[in-house]
């Protein structure tokens, strides 16, 4: 196999992560509430630094005080490399940068830790050079052999890194080819595996053993580094005031905080009763009960707390019930349709989620208009067509009132680690009013995720995210069916869906290959893998209202992780709130819904 070649030259970098946060108790107090002991100068123009601004970045941003917010629970590691989860992911992204990142509103690319990047005519050579003002905390350049050095530690056999291994697998060693500069085979992906590449601190970190170091980033390149550290109750990440990355004008505005305390609590609804007591800033909601049921408290009818819903771009994955196409009984795509018909989401959304939440029928819902699909069916609660469609396929109610076909029974097991068993429950009810015989299998999350990497299942209930730059080729092509441990959960293995992610691999336009996804889009509605459910199009949010953000709160694209990057506090807001709790009197409450 032909593999692509990356060029390094200077200082290399990689990812562009999300950011979630929280705070030690009685920390916000602290930073907000007494507005008079803060200092908040404005930011003044820096004549030395280059380039374009961030469209979504305030030039009214101040850089001061400090942010508290929910770190859920300690993970077993910060280095996500060898211990990949969201908090570490978040946490990473405030002390690395990336080489190259999309344009926070524009389908495009931005330098990051490069300055500039080129392609080959072939489209297997990538060339970065790293600007030459990057520095590590430490003092010391940020070079293209630290780049070389990221991919020799990812890539080595002895540390726990699988995960990251896949995607560079496909390059040759980058090459450096001066004190600045990275090389890669012709898929539009490619650039991004390459423009992902991070720099890590060869001269601090060569020779320790990569899968203990777990806690402690003494030497970073990013905009934070870690300031205090309390196991299972907090870590404090401290603004620096000396970060390189403040020579671009496409930082000004951002990273304003001068501390962000993550603050680890596993519980949500004990996390939203700090969030009352403001030991938290800011707080983002899952639920719906929650949302509708338990947010309307005292602070927020006055205004002190903001309640809102954020409607922007971000890209929106779907969810619903993989079928095992494996499974000889699933194979019948009129035995799929009957199954997306007896899931009653109407009744589910209405009784369990209070509306909130839209029936999807589709599998990349925000590429449509209202994301919606406006060639797939969308399935409604229809007994009588599911009845009629297994008779089409054979299946006939004996005498017990069971489906038969061949003289065996129409069953089906859905496993699952979830403890709210709602929605498992109307769909089995549902299933037995027809004659199938469904059951329920709770089992622990590590003997669930055995069962699906060994494809041993009926039907599993999965919510898959999304990003702005898609690769269907792990979620659908036929190659990776019968992988061990596969994204392709329901077992995919479909000519035209093949022909149109092999389509796509080539396209370098986004929009293009957009265009393309929609076919598969398409073709995914016809050939129905999955009991599609439903699907939220914005977020929900609590804050204290001192803060200063963008004018739609939160970035174009993301959710609650834009706010350690864009929000800041505000000294007027502050003293405006403190001045209103001290007199108990309300403060105008801003718009419930932002879009």
């Amino acid at each position: 196999m032909m593999k692509r070649k990356i060029v390094l030259a200077a200082a290399v970098m990689v990812s562009a992560m999300v950011l979630t946060a929280c705070n030690e108790s009685g920390a916000s107090k602290s930073a907000g509430s007494k507005s008079a002991d803060l200092n908040c100068p404005e930011l003044p123009q820096d004549p030395e630094a280059t380039g374009e601004f961030d469209p979504i970045a305030s030039k009214d941003a101040r850089p001061c005080g400090t942010i508290t917010l929910w770190g859920s629970a300690m993970p077993k590691s910060f280095n996500m490399w060898e211990d990949y989860n969201s908090f570490s992911a978040e946490l990473m992204g405030m002390m690395f940068e990336p080489l190259v990142s999309l344009h926070s509103t524009e389908d495009r690319e931005v330098g990051i830790l490069a300055d500039s990047w080129s392609v080959s005519e072939d489209g297997k050579t990538f060339t970065f050079h790293v600007d030459p003002r990057a520095k590590w905390s430490d003092g010391k350049p940020v070079t293209a052999e630290d780049v070389q050095y990221y991919y020799d530690v990812i890539m080595d056999e002895k540390n726990l890194t699988p995960i990251f291994k896949v995607g560079l697998s496909r390059f040759d060693r980058p090459e450096v080819v001066d004190s600045f500069t990275v090389k890669k085979e012709s898929h539009w992906g490619n650039f991004w595996e390459a423009a992902g590449m991070l720099a890590f601190p060869k001269h601090v970190w060569a020779g320790k053993d990569f899968n203990q170091i777990r806690y402690e980033f003494p030497v970073v390149s990013g905009p934070y580094k870690i300031k205090t550290f309390r196991e299972d109750r907090y870590v404090e990440l401290a603004r620096r005031a000396d970060w390189w990355g403040f020579k671009k004008n496409w930082n000004r505005g951002k990273y304003n905080f001068q501390k962000i305390r993550y603050r680890f609590m596993n519980d949500q609804t004990k996390a939203l009763e700090a969030f009352k007591k403001q030991d938290f800033n800011a707080y983002a909601i899952y639920t719906s009960s929650i949302w509708m049921k338990q947010t309307d408290f005292d602070a927020v009818k006055k205004g002190w707390a903001v309640k809102q819903r954020i409607f922007n771009k971000e890209p929106i994955g779907f969810q619903g019930m993989a079928i095992n196409l494996r499974k000889p009984q699933f194979q019948d795509v009129r035995v799929r349709r009957a199954l997306s018909m007896l899931l009653n989401r109407e009744a589910m959304n209405e009784k369990y989620m209070f509306g909130q939440y839209f029936l999807l029928n589709s599998y990349y819902p925000d590429l449509w208009e209202g994301n919606k699909n406006p060639t797939a069916p969308l399935y409604t609660f229809n007994p009588d067509s599911a009845r009629a469609l297994f008779a089409e396929a054979g299946y006939k109610v004996n005498g017990q009132g069971v489906l038969e076909k061949d003289g065996k029974p129409f069953a089906i097991n859905f496993i699952t680690s979830q403890e709210d068993l709602r929605h498992l429950t109307l769909f089995q009810e549902d299933l037995k009013k027809v004659g199938v015989v469904a059951t329920i299998e709770q089992m622990s999350q590590s003997t669930l995720r055995k069962r699906l990497d060994d494809a041993d299942f009926d039907l599993y209930w999965v919510n898959w995210g999304a990003g702005r730059l898609r690769d269907p080729e792990a979620s659908w092509h036929s190659a990776t069916a019968l992988q061990k441990g596969t994204n392709n959960l329901a077992g995919v293995q479909d000519k035209v869906v093949d022909s149109l992610i092999d389509l796509q691999k080539t396209e370098f336009d986004l929009a293009k290959r957009n265009e393309i996804l929609k076919a598969l889009d398409n073709r995914l509605a016809e050939i129905v893998p999955y009991v599609l459910m439903w699907q939220c199009d914005h977020h929900r949010i609590l804050y204290w209202n001192r803060y200063g953000m963008p004018e739609k709160v939160l970035d174009h694209f993301n959710r609650e992780d834009a706010i350690p990057v864009y929000w800041w506090l505000d000294p007027e807001k502050s003293k405006k709130l403190d001045a209103a709790m001290k007199s108990g009197e309300s403060l105008p409450i801003p718009e419930y819904d932002v879009k």
